[in-house]
């Protein structure tokens, strides 16, 4: 999965890969399904990747894409059981 990110995340230029956004700035502009508040809680319990500057909440642009990447399904695993 972080060949997958890193691929992806080849795309962008150094500086749109440093760019910390604000809890606000991503829900803004929609690009995690998530309210403001679910994020935030999510963050303190450590469910989502983000990093912390001056004890605020930021995240990167490898952070968002690995959290939309977590919830992939794969078609030929779906539904199966563990043996």
């Amino acid at each position: 999965m972080t060949t997958k990110i890193a691929d992806i995340s080849g795309q962008f230029t150094a500086e749109e890969r440093l760019r910390l956004y604000t809890v606000e700035e991503v829900i803004a502009m929609k690009l995690l399904p998530y309210t403001l508040r679910t994020l935030r809680i999510a963050c303190h319990q450590r469910r989502v990747p983000h990093t912390t500057s001056n004890r605020k909440i930021r995240f990167r642009i490898d952070h968002i894409l690995a959290i939309q990447q977590a919830g992939d399904v794969t078609p030929a695993t779906r539904g199966r059981r563990a043996a």
